[in-house]
């Protein structure tokens, strides 16, 4: 490359001055080249540093062709000297991120043999795949080790090996290197291939929080957050709790209890509703005279029980097409169609062709979806 990744050497340095190589016009702003840069570009699964070049702002920084390319909302004049500056907040975020996914995945190698084989680094989301499958007590056990490590105030070191170093070191890695390779090592806990910053000690990545795993292609796909994230992570938590609580008036630790009778006192309602609405469905039904062939009914919120219910108590009384739709105009209908005498699923095919409806079922019974006007549907049939 042409430019000196200052990065790799110091990744605390947050201004620089550099020579602008070149600029050129990019499907939006620029695309600009230095002689040296502490903008950490896109690669190894991580998202690059911001911040500002000079009077402009860097809005992102990708390897292209070999090269560190900065993008930028205005242009540079060749061969000035110009003077950069990272969001060292964003920064040292990611560090914290970076650094403390490997003390987890380091952590998982050691205890359970796990091979990171995906992460990802955005400014919002950190997740890493092991191709193990991991329990809760698996996850708890390596989240607590990280902490401990953390609280150890480990050192944490970036260096290119020679090749003869090299080759009597063990290490991580997730993917085939070219070229020269940089190690990341934890002292006692990980030797990892990194080509991204990192903190100085485990100390500075403050806490590690895993905020949600679950099963991935065969292995566990873990979702981290560490540092003044998990700070932030925690704030936005315990707000949602403590508006929770307030909302049902209770205390912290009776929300699970609170919430699971106000569940059941919903299903019990629930039910009591469908049995007065499939009264009131069956009242109308009796009301239709059986010499009425075709019978279509349209209603509002009734459930698919009630309304297969329904359709049979028609069929019963009808020789003809007997329909029930629930829903309305404006946000679609669902439905059941049913016939001693009529293909119900030919019908079904005929409401998806002319209507775009969803569904289908058998020659004596079908339902669906349909997003259509009554008005549609009733001249359809």
């Amino acid at each position: 490359m042409k430019t000196q990744p200052l990065y790799d050497n110091n990744p605390f340095q947050k201004t620089f001055q550099s020579k602008v190589l070149s600029c050129t016009q990019a499907d939006t702003g620029y695309k600009v080249l230095l002689d040296q840069t502490v903008f950490f570009p896109e690669q190894g699964g991580q998202t690059s540093d911001i911040g500002t070049l000079g009077d402009g702002k860097v809005i992102d920084v990708q390897i292209e062709n070999d090269e560190i390319v900065h993008y930028t909302d205005i242009a540079y004049t060749v061969g000035t000297t110009v003077t950069g500056e990272i969001d060292w907040q964003h920064r040292f975020s990611k560090m914290q991120q970076h650094t403390g996914e490997h003390l987890f995945t380091g952590l998982a190698h050691n205890k359970f043999g796990a091979e990171n084989v995906g992460f990802h680094l955005s400014d919002n989301t950190v997740t890493l795949d092991l191709n193990i499958e991991l329990d809760l007590e698996k996850v708890r056990l390596l989240e607590r080790l990280a902490n401990e490590a953390i609280a150890e105030d480990i050192p944490v070191r970036a260096f290119y090996p020679s090749d003869e170093e090299l080759s009597q070191i063990e290490y991580r890695s997730k993917k085939e290197i070219d070229g020269a390779i940089r190690l990341v090592e934890i002292q006692g806990i990980d030797m990892c291939a990194c080509c991204a910053p990192h903190v100085r000690t485990t100390g500075q990545v403050g806490i590690l929080k895993v905020v949600s795993f679950n099963k991935y292609k065969g292995g566990t796909r873990v979702y981290i957050a560490c540092g003044l994230r998990a700070l932030a992570d925690y704030n936005r938590k315990m707000d949602i709790l403590s508006q929770t609580y307030q909302v049902l008036n209770c205390k912290e630790d009776e929300i699970p209890e609170k919430v699971k009778a106000l569940l059941l006192d919903n299903k019990q309602q629930k039910y009591e509703i469908s049995e007065i609405k499939a009264k009131i469905l069956m009242e109308q039904i009796e009301k239709y005279p059986s010499e009425i062939v075709d019978v279509t009914i349209f209603t509002e919120d009734l459930d698919a029980k009630n309304m297969r219910d329904g359709v049979n108590a028609l069929v019963e009384k009808h020789e003809g097409l007997c329909a029930i739709f629930s829903g309305n105009d404006d946000d679609g209908y669902n439905f059941v169609i049913g016939s001693r005498t009529r293909d119900c699923s030919a019908i079904a095919v005929g409401l998806r062709e002319l209507l775009g409806a969803k569904g289908g079922g058998s020659k004596q019974m079908a339902q669906g979806s349909i997003m259509a006007t009554r008005s549609q549907i009733e001249q359809t049939l």
